[in-house]
């Protein structure tokens, strides 16, 4: 047999070829399969959440009809819910009873789905195959429904994989790609310039260490004339490119931050007040003071519930901020309101309220309004340590004034510019309460500029502390 002398490039070559195709071949199988994976492993995880959340709303819903035992409602029920869940989830369902026979699909077709998964969800457990129904990928989850430990039947869910799929399919194009590539590339290299490897890929690889520990402002700087230039410069802007993600990401997260705090601080206001008014009531005798305690609370529950609808709204619609509805109204009556729901705060705390107001409609939010007013009388409450609070209104120009004067400690200076900053407070040491949250103000800077108005704090230390909301009265 004849001896094949190989040249020592073409044993570097021949070496890298029989080294790099295995181990790109490797890497292709694992990801892939690691992906498919984990695209079925999250379809599992988000369908058995699901499962828990409809069994509590079918016991739920049969516990409501007390006319009919509990399999017959679930089987006369069985359509409404599954039309229910199916509008809900927004992907087929199909309700079976206890015998296997189906009760109710979303969709109907001809197909026979019926699978082991069936069989053994009615012997009370969780089960899942895997099928291709119309050339897609689909999880069929079906999951027991019980009442008072007996099994009605269950529920199957026909979820969707064409997202993961095409996730699946696409890194199976790319990485089919990155391998030939990459295998035409290290052929080539291998070949001419086969000492000049291993410092490109050697920084390469520090770099994307670094990267990877999210330290995204390291540059590859190659200047090889060649593909790993190219290859580097475009590392270098996908790395651009995910740093700028993540810091949108961060602050996208620090708008959701700022919304459920804005929100904490909005619902707690009407809470205080009903709390107050439902502890005062048991210590009254007077009859017409429980009745008013209780139309306060009425008023304050509702303006809660107003509150709530509006967040939930919000949500829907994906904003995180707050509208104001604007529409006449005395602003005399909405201070006297806020005045009332403090009033009980107060008088625990022995403080006087004088009160020099009038008369005067504007083109306002009431409840936004109020809003504002009674959380500038909850911090001359809870930190100036004052012994009274004067309220009184002014006409100047075109602009209406409420002015709430507390004898109090007053502000520092320094801090003053910084109050209607968000996750800003001033924090006193003898003060009520120590734990304000800095967005009160915040939230009613915008509620006034978004009536068209405006908020200023006026103070000298140890002596008094002035807040003027400014209410202009045009439209």
């Amino acid at each position: 047999m004849k001896k094949v002398n190989l040249k020592i490039k073409d044993k570097i070559m021949l070496m890298n070829m029989g080294i790099l195709i295995p181990v790109i071949t490797f890497i292709y199988i694992i990801t892939i399969n690691n992906l498919y994976s984990n695209v079925i492993k999250s379809s599992i995880d988000f369908l058995t959440k699901e499962s828990y959340n409809t069994q509590l709303y079918i016991e739920n819903y049969i516990e409501k009809d007390q006319d009919l035992d509990a399999e017959t409602s679930f089987i006369n029920k069985g359509p409404l819910i599954n039309t229910y869940l199916a509008n809900k989830l927004n992907f087929r369902t199909q309700i079976y009873d206890k015998t296997g026979n189906i009760l109710s699909d979303s969709v109907m077709n001809n197909l026979n789905l019926y699978n082991e998964d069936i069989t053994d969800s009615i012997n009370g457990n969780k089960a899942y195959v895997v099928k291709k129904i119309d050339g897609n990928m689909y999880v069929l989850f079906s999951s027991p429904i019980y009442f008072k430990n007996v099994t009605l039947g269950c529920i199957r869910y026909i979820y969707p994989l064409h997202s993961g799929q095409e996730i699946i399919n696409n890194m199976f194009v790319i990485m089919g790609i990155i391998a030939c590539l990459s295998v035409f590339i290290s052929w080539i290299l291998s070949r001419l310039f086969s000492e000049k490897i291993a410092g490109p890929i050697k920084e390469l690889k520090i770099v994307s260490e670094k990267i990877a520990k999210g330290e995204y402002d390291n540059k590859i700087e190659i200047e090889s004339g060649d593909e790993i230039e190219d290859f580097a410069k475009t590392f270098n802007l996908t790395t651009e490119s995910i740093k700028n993600y993540i810091e949108s990401l961060k602050e996208e997260k620090q708008k959701q931050k700022n919304f459920l705090d804005n929100v904490t601080h909005e619902l707690k206001t009407p809470l205080t007040a009903i709390i107050g008014y439902s502890e005062l009531i048991p210590r009254l005798e007077n009859k017409k003071d429980v009745e008013d305690s209780l139309i306060y609370i009425k008023k304050e529950g509702r303006r809660l519930l107003k509150l709530v609808e509006e967040l939930l709204e919000l949500s829907k619609i994906g904003k995180a901020e707050f509208n104001v509805d604007r529409n006449g109204n005395n602003l005399c009556e909405v201070i006297e309101e806020a005045l009332n729901v403090i009033q009980l705060r107060a008088k625990k705390y022995d403080i006087e309220i004088i009160k020099e107001i009038f008369d005067t409609n504007l083109f306002i939010d009431k409840d936004k309004t109020k809003q504002v007013i009674l959380n500038v009388l909850d911090n001359a409450i809870k930190y100036s340590e004052c012994t009274s609070i004067i309220v009184k209104m002014e006409e100047k120009d075109s602009c209406v004034i409420l002015s709430i004067i507390d004898d109090g400690i007053g502000i520092e200076k320094n801090h003053l510019d910084k109050l209607f900053e968000p996750i800003n407070g001033v924090k006193k040491v003898n003060s009520i309460s120590k734990n304000g949250n800095g967005l009160g103000l915040c939230i009613c800077k915008e509620i006034m500029k978004k009536q068209n108005g405006d908020i200023e704090i006026y103070s000298e230390e140890k002596k008094w502390t002035s807040v003027k909301i400014i209410f202009r009265k045009s439209y």
